[in-house]
């Protein structure tokens, strides 16, 4: 009995492994024929047959239709069905929450956007249910929230986030009781990073880094394949790397962090002194060819690119990846400069190869990266 067991529940893990490998062979190179997930898959045309039979009855395979062929009967095409299952990704900003419901290809199918005034946590996590609840529908395989700052994932706690003031804020204990699924807490320069990595300017890098610039500068750091979040989940915070000891007093409590010289910070400060109410107007003030405002930007993209020189000498990445809001509105203003200085100034060998890109994503980089969690887990998992 103990052996007929044994090989029962063997011939169960090998279905569920076939089947999790046609799954995933359809998501990266999908629509197929039987024919093609034959080939690759190594599996007989009669095992595939049904394996692919039981995929479409469970709905999470899909026939496509019939693709031209020189002789013979047309293959039918089989492709994943995206809008299988869903995830919610979501992101605190400053002064907004935004979700949005992701499916399997990471393709944002719905998003809504709630602002606030009030950044207390008691004030946020109502808004927050608020903005979860307009987007929840299908069958959910859970919440990412992506905030800025030192993140807990295990316990599913905000740490510490200089720019919403938190310490020590539950996340995931009061949603996953409210909503009735797994939530997991990321930073969000990490959820951008996993987004462009598997969806953006990273899916043909194996090393590389992602840094963004607007409200704070974070970077998320990509080894191997797989984003690097440290021994305790902190990896990354480029912003908060000593830039001057004498420098302004930074939102974390330290002196002369980088992104009070790098980010909107910087830029207020440069525009304020120009008697300008806003980033916006310096912007368009140096569009206009102000050169005050123009050298406000390019001495932003300086100190980013001597930030990156140290980076790119520390981890020697292929590519680094920008983006974040600053950048998406007003890159070509300061991203020249910031390479000008990384070339310069960086060790040579390194200087000359490692690549400087444009995220690819977007805003919704964040919330597709927020639900990637869920997404991967999903396609690690045994489909039964």
């Amino acid at each position: 009995m103990e052996i007929k067991g044994a090989r029962k529940g063997n011939n169960d893990l090998l279905r569920h492994h076939n089947r999790a490998l046609i799954v995933n062979l359809l998501r990266r190179k999908g629509p197929l024929s039987r024919a093609e997930l034959s080939r690759l898959t190594g599996l007989a045309p009669s095992a595939l047959s049904r394996l692919s039979a039981a995929l479409i009855s469970q709905g999470l395979v899909r026939e496509l239709g019939k693709t031209p062929s020189p002789s013979g009967r047309p293959p039918i095409l089989l492709g994943l069905n995206p809008d299988y299952a869903f995830s919610i990704g979501v992101k605190i900003e400053a002064r907004r929450v935004l979700a949005a419901r992701v499916n399997l290809l990471g393709q944002v199918q719905e998003e809504d956007a709630v602002p606030f005034d009030d950044p207390s946590p008691g004030a946020v996590l109502p808004v927050l249910e608020q903005t979860i609840r307009s987007v929840f529908r299908g069958k959910v395989l859970g919440i990412g929230i992506a905030v800025s700052g030192f993140v807990d994932s295990v316990a599913g706690v905000c740490l510490f986030s200089p720019i919403l003031g938190w310490h020590g804020v539950e996340l995931a204990p009061p949603l996953e009781e409210h909503f009735e699924v797994p939530v997991h807490v990321e930073n969000d320069v990490n959820a951008l990073t996993l987004a462009e990595a598997r969806y953006g300017a990273g899916r043909e890098l194996s090393d590389f880094l992602c840094v963004t610039v607007g409200e704070g500068l974070g970077a998320g750091i990509v080894i191997g394949g797989r984003l690097y979040r440290g021994a305790f989940g902190g990896a990354g915070e480029f912003g908060h790397t000593l830039f001057d000891p004498r420098g302004p007093r930074c939102r974390c409590g330290e002196r002369g962090c980088l992104e009070v010289f790098a980010s909107d910070q910087f830029l207020r400060r440069e525009a304020d002194a120009l008697g300008l109410s806003s980033v916006e107007a310096l912007a368009a003030r140096a569009r206009e060819g102000d050169p005050a405002a123009g050298a406000a930007f390019r001495a932003l993209g300086e100190n980013l690119g001597y930030g990156l020189k140290d980076l790119v000498n520390l981890l020697n990445p292929e590519a680094i990846v920008i983006g974040g809001e600053r950048t998406s509105t007003d890159g070509d203003l300061f991203i020249p400069y910031t390479e000008e200085i990384l070339r310069a100034h960086a060790f040579a060998g390194a200087a000359e190869r490692v690549r400087l890109v444009r995220a690819e994503l977007g805003e919704e980089g964040f919330l597709v990266g927020a639900a990637e969690v869920f997404v991967e887990s999903f396609f690690a998992a045994p489909l039964g």
